[in-house]
């Protein structure tokens, strides 16, 4: 293999098959045409080759029929992305909830064992110190001082300057430097309870308190901050529980006001336009209560000497602009009310609309209903044949409007009304208006009825007075 000479490296334009260079690819391409014709696979092989070549000479890009926009390989795949449907899901609430189950019991469970260790120490504790330390004992057995040698939390070894001590609750070893101390008194709040046999703090000294570990403690702790944390309500939390108070309030004026407004364009007499003005007044300054609020929200705690930074500062921000953009959508944009003099106006117009449309049913009622004189002319009518000089009749007159049941009703709903307004409820306001406005159309279309009645009466009384004249 050391004998053997190495291949000559050929360059230029070269044919494949016979080695021979044309010195361009013109030349070479028709060289190979003519020469090579039967390699179909191999000419094609080389035109991609000089067209290669060639972009790349000119610096294009090389882009084949497989090729993406974003790669120059020939062998690379366009892929065309479809949308996808939801694919197999995995709900890790309950590993959540075991986790956290776990870490709670991992502190819930001597916490509360150290709060019954306490309980049983306080209670019928001995005021002697020779019974109290025999009492704190039998409540919590110690653990034998021969089997530790050094300090668990510090590691020091024990000897006469460092005494061994017992934590009260839990009964380990530790030395006098790792040992804290909570008071009675303090330990009676912790048990959230009396005790009328528990010591106070009178003799003062190292009997007055109660000897615990550095983990005990900790325990003690967290249980405190958890309690305080319930009870304490961050200053932003009351402003944003009265912003959403105020937005709450804003919506259910604005329902009302829109109803109104809408009512009062149209010319209704439903709502008065002092109600309406005065409801917009009271969403423009909920709008300013709302806006002072949410400013308050944006600068709070930014003059402290330790300013909201990172997600607390990024909430005070979103409360900003989330209040912003309620009111640009809400409270800026209310519907515009009616003046005085176009509500008259509205209404003057709704009143000829009304009488023109009841002279139009009216003219369509006579139209349909012709008057047939032929069918009167063959005799009197049974209820016509008496007259005043034949006997007597009781005097026919108009019935008063008080015996109508549909003004009886209509006056009854118009009392609920009124009661409804001055009880500010607009919903059972709309609803009784809504029935009124239907009794009302009810009574005119009876009156129609009656009115046409009675000129059907009159003409036939008169061609019935042409007949007998006739007659005789």
């Amino acid at each position: 293999m050391g004998d053997a000479e190495p291949s000559e490296v050929l360059e230029g334009f070269i044919c494949p098959i016979c080695k021979a260079d044309f010195g361009n690819p013109r030349t070479l391409l028709s060289h190979f045409q003519e020469e090579h014709s039967d390699e179909q696979d191999l000419i094609k092989t080389l035109r991609d080759i000089f067209d290669k070549a060639k972009k790349k000479i000119l610096k294009h890009e090389v882009t084949t029929e497989f090729t993406s926009p974003r790669s120059t390989s020939t062998n690379s795949f366009v892929y065309i992305q479809e949308s996808q449907q939801m694919g197999l899901t995995r709900c890790h609430k309950e590993y959540f909830m075991q986790i956290r189950e776990e870490r709670q019991q991992r502190i819930a469970v001597p916490t509360n064992q150290i709060i019954i260790r306490l309980e049983k120490l306080l209670d019928k504790m001995p005021t002697d110190p020779s019974k109290r330390k025999q009492h704190e004992k039998d409540v919590v057995p110690w653990i034998n001082g021969n089997d530790v040698k050094r300090c668990p939390n510090c590691a020091d070894l024990f000897h006469v300057a460092r005494r061994q001590h017992h934590c009260r609750t839990c009964g380990s070893v530790m030395c006098s430097d790792c040992s804290r101390f909570i008071s009675v008194l303090t330990a009676i709040k912790l048990l959230e309870k009396t005790l009328p046999d528990a010591p106070l703090e009178s003799n003062g000294g190292e009997h007055s308190h109660i000897r615990l570990c550095v983990h005990c403690l900790n325990l003690l702790d967290i249980r405190e901050e958890r309690k305080t944390s319930k009870n304490v309500n961050p200053i932003i939390s009351q402003f944003y529980k009265r912003l959403s108070e105020y937005k709450i309030e804003a919506d259910n004026f604005m329902a009302d006001y829109r109803k109104m407004c809408a009512s009062l364009n149209l010319g209704e007499s439903t709502f008065s336009l002092e109600a309406a003005q005065e409801l917009k007044f009271s969403l423009l300054k909920l709008a300013e209560n709302i806006e002072a609020l949410s400013s308050k929200i944006a600068i709070l705690g930014k003059d402290a000497e330790h300013p909201p930074q990172g997600l607390e500062l990024r909430l005070q921000t979103m409360i900003r602009d989330a209040t912003t953009m309620y009111l640009r959508n809400h409270l800026l944009n209310l519907p515009e009310l009616p003046t005085e003099d176009e509500f008259q106006k509205i209404q003057e117009k709704r009143r000829q609309e009304i009488t023109a449309k009841i002279q139009e049913e009216k003219t369509k009622q006579q139209i349909r209903t012709p008057v047939n004189h032929s069918t009167k002319y063959n005799g009197p009518s049974p209820q016509k044949a008496l007259s005043k000089g034949q006997g007597w009749v009781p005097e026919t007159k108009k019935r008063n409007e008080s015996d109508d049941p549909l003004i009886e009703q209509m006056n009854i709903i118009r009392s609920y009304i009124k009661e409804a307004k001055l009880a500010h409820k607009n919903d059972e306001v709309a609803s009784l208006e809504e029935n009124l406005r239907e009794l009302k159309k009810e009574y005119l279309k009876k009156q129609q009825q009656d009115e046409f009645n009675s000129s059907v009466d009159s003409c036939d009384t008169t061609s019935e007075t042409s007949t007998e004249e006739g007659v005789k």
